[in-house]
């Protein structure tokens, strides 16, 4: 028997890990407030890469890639308004 393995890093692919990392950040930045740091250690990274890895998937899946980078944006924005506001 033959194995087939689809990696994520593929160009393929980096839309939908986008939107994923970006989708995993938001847990991060918003119920992660308890722990130290807040969203500082888990939905600032998240939406960095989200952000970089959307950036990157332009070409390959536009609408994919642009929902991961508006809710990455929006991820920061909070975090920050947050932390100044708070």
């Amino acid at each position: 028997m033959s194995a087939t393995t689809v990696a994520l890093s593929t160009p393929r692919h980096r839309g939908g890990l986008a939107l994923l990392l970006a989708v995993l950040g938001v847990p991060g930045a918003t119920i992660a407030w308890d722990l130290p740091a807040g969203g500082f250690w888990i939905g600032i990274p998240l939406a960095v890469a989200a952000i970089v890895v959307g950036v990157r998937a332009r070409g390959t899946s536009p609408r994919l890639a642009t929902a991961a980078i508006v809710l990455a944006a929006i991820e920061i924005l909070f975090t920050a308004t947050w932390t100044v506001l708070g």
